[in-house]
């Protein structure tokens, strides 16, 4: 029971999904593909009205042109960019509704139940993407579309050994692609968690930062206020600590600056450990003051029982902004609070710097 629970429970993963596929350039390739399929699937049904096997009355050939309009249309969506969570869950939405309506419609039961395949592959997407709720939907649209024309089958041309083959034919496809694909989803997902995290500090590591920045940005987008303000901790002398108590002794200490940016930062906020005593806090923030935040992050490393200080630089830019964000233009934000860092550094350490970055790479 509790396996099953949990997985109910399942999260969507598009988010973090697009993310991945962003830092691995493969989001083109994704996007390209659904078109393609898309529309190569409209031309089909398209094509059928032509055919004696296709729909052929009012209603049939008025939903089939209706269905190839609108996924054309999603094919388009496809081709120009990479949707957001909510377009996405409203493209598998609408396909599972077109394609039961097409398959429906069409005059020959056998060969509706052909297309009744189109499950499978939208399900496969499903799994990797969305929750198994919306898996489950599409699930129960695709039953009740294929068990119809199965007993149409069976009702015209008399075979209900043919009609029960087909059935368990598009049955054991619409179950066992998607299965599939959500047990490798799973297994990847969590294969992908442990090795975006550093081991020591329990933190993000630069790979993960990056991209779970690039999420941050996007789950704001839409709003457009405020800033993106991205701080660099250095702690100050931690070699000294090292030489001096151990590094044993210095690994406690990186844990317990771990614990403090975790504790001190918003909910919202990106946290990684990105040098040996570099650590980095990206987030979204209402206004130009996020330098007080930065301030207390290095009051409260200060207040370790380690002995050790840090040099904190803080870099903001207009979320408007950085809404275009790639990854040059992270670099140039996180390098910015860098060059703030190090100004506190060359004041004498465990001071706060702040600096409002402008510059944004070409797109």
């Amino acid at each position: 029971m509790n396996l099953l629970a949990a997985w109910w429970r399942q999260k969507d993963h598009y988010d973090w999904l697009s993310g991945y596929l962003a830092s691995r350039s493969l989001q083109k390739l994704i996007r390209l593909t659904m078109a393609a399929s898309t529309a190569t699937l409209s031309s089909v049904t398209l094509a059928m009205t032509w055919s004696p096997a296709g729909p052929h009355r009012v209603f049939g050939d008025t939903a089939a042109l209706l269905t190839v309009a609108w996924c054309m249309a999603l094919a388009l969506l496809w081709a120009w960019r990479w949707p957001s969570r909510w377009q996405s869950v409203c493209y598998a939405l609408t396909v599972a509704a077109c394609t039961a309506v097409v398959c429906l419609s069409y005059s020959d039961a056998l060969f509706g139940l052909v297309g009744s395949m189109a499950f499978a592959v939208l399900g496969g997407y499903i799994a990797f993407f969305h929750t198994v709720r919306l898996l489950l939907l599409n699930l129960a649209v695709a039953a009740a579309t294929t068990l119809t024309l199965a007993i149409r089958l069976a009702a015209m041309s008399g075979d209900i050994v043919q009609a029960v083959c087909g059935f368990m034919v598009v049955t054991v496809a619409v179950v066992s692609v998607p299965g599939v694909s959500q047990a490798l989803m799973h297994y990847l997902g969590v294969d992908v968690m442990r090795s975006d995290v550093d081991p020591l500090c329990g933190l993000l590591n630069r790979r993960a930062f990056y991209r779970s920045i690039r999420e941050l940005v996007a789950a704001n987008a839409d709003v457009g206020l405020g800033y993106l303000a991205v701080t660099m901790v250095d702690l100050d002398n931690f070699k000294q600590l090292n030489d001096t108590r151990g590094h044993a002794v210095g690994d406690r200490a990186l844990i317990a600056v771990g614990d403090v940016l975790r504790y001190h930062s918003d909910d919202t906020a990106v946290i990684g450990r990105v040098g040996g005593e570099e650590f980095l806090v990206a987030d979204v923030v209402p206004n130009t003051g996020a330098a007080r935040g930065a301030d207390r992050l290095r009051s409260a490393i200060a207040s370790t029982p380690f002995g050790i200080t840090a040099s904190v630089g803080i870099a903001i830019t207009p979320l408007r902004l950085a809404s275009v964000l790639h990854r040059d233009v992270i670099d140039e934000l996180i390098a910015t609070a860098d060059a703030a860092m190090y100004e506190a550094k060359r004041s004498g350490g465990n001071q706060t710097c702040h600096r409002l970055a402008t510059y944004l790479a070409p797109v």
